[in-house]
């Protein structure tokens, strides 16, 4: 398989309209749908549903294979970029990690210190996967931020950030009961909802969610403008909204805590850089904790 055919596949998965994904990809739709047909065949199964003028639904196949296809293009392409810049001076600065953390973390960080590592090209990823691993780091990646601990000799893997989950709700309308709840969630899979409150037979029997989205920020928005709405979030993604009064947000025990790790090359070669970045985070840490 070609690396171009991944490319197909991830954006495919992204946008499963054959026409708007052949504008993408600078084909033309009879081209895109051969190829597609090509790839299938030699991988021996289908990848996606054709559902005629509704376009394609991709089969978790198709998303296991897009999830693949992001770690090799991560690799493909941070090792290119290693090469022209060369291996004794990088030029280039890597990091995967989930998205709002990135956003809400390290592009401040970054804003502050750019001036300082003048010449490095900083890239940030957000990972196709719901729990980044350290294959993530080692498919070429300079660092990233886990989500569990992984211990290997060639790493150090560093805790840089505790999560704190709460119940978040509309602060116009309050219900007294859990269930009563207009709910919204990141994913109707293993999502907060269902892992601290369902499971935890705090709130039988288990909602009707109204609304799922993956991006707690949108989440975060739609409990602020909508009567009645709840989820469970992390503090950092609702920290301005409690502040401005726009959502409440009640702290969940310690026992949903999470914690976020630092993980790069014992032998990295972005040393001042790494510094700079968990020193950073720590004070992100230590700056926005909900008080119990």
């Amino acid at each position: 398989m070609e690396i171009s055919h991944l490319q197909i596949i991830r954006t495919l998965v992204t946008d499963p309209h054959l026409s708007r994904a052949a504008l993408r990809l600078h084909m033309t739709q009879s081209a895109l749908s051969k190829r597609l047909k090509a790839i299938e065949e030699e991988i021996g199964c289908m990848l996606f549903e054709r559902r005629g003028p509704r376009g394609l639904k991709a089969l978790p196949q198709a998303s296991e294979l897009a999830a693949l296809a992001e770690r090799v293009s991560t690799t493909w392409e941070s090792g290119v970029k290693r090469i022209r810049s060369g291996a004794a001076e990088p030029k280039h600065f890597l990091l995967v990690g989930p998205q709002l953390f990135l956003r809400e973390a390290v592009l401040p960080w970054w804003n502050s210190v750019a001036s300082d590592f003048k010449g490095i090209e900083l890239e940030v990823r957000v990972s196709p996967l719901s729990k980044i691993s350290v294959e993530t780091l080692q498919a070429g990646a300079d660092a990233a931020i886990l989500e569990h601990q992984e211990e290997l000799p060639d790493y150090v893997c560093r805790p840089i950030y505790t999560e704190h989950w709460g119940v978040v709700r509309n602060p116009k309308e309050r219900r007294s009961r859990l269930q009563d709840y207009e709910w919204g969630a990141p994913t109707l899979g293993d999502n907060p909802v269902e892992q601290w409150l369902v499971r935890r037979n705090k709130m039988p029997p288990p909602p009707q969610y109204r609304f799922i989205w993956n991006d707690l920020t949108a989440l975060a928005r739609w409990i602020s403008e909508t009567r009645g709405a709840a989820s469970v979030l992390p503090w950092h993604a609702v920290a301005q909204a409690v502040d401005l009064g726009k959502v409440t947000y009640e702290p969940l025990s310690a026992v949903t805590d999470t914690k976020l790790f630092l993980a790069f090359q014992k032998n990295t070669l972005h040393k001042k850089l790494i510094r700079s970045l968990t020193e950073s985070l720590e004070e992100f840490e230590s700056s926005g904790a909900p008080s119990k």
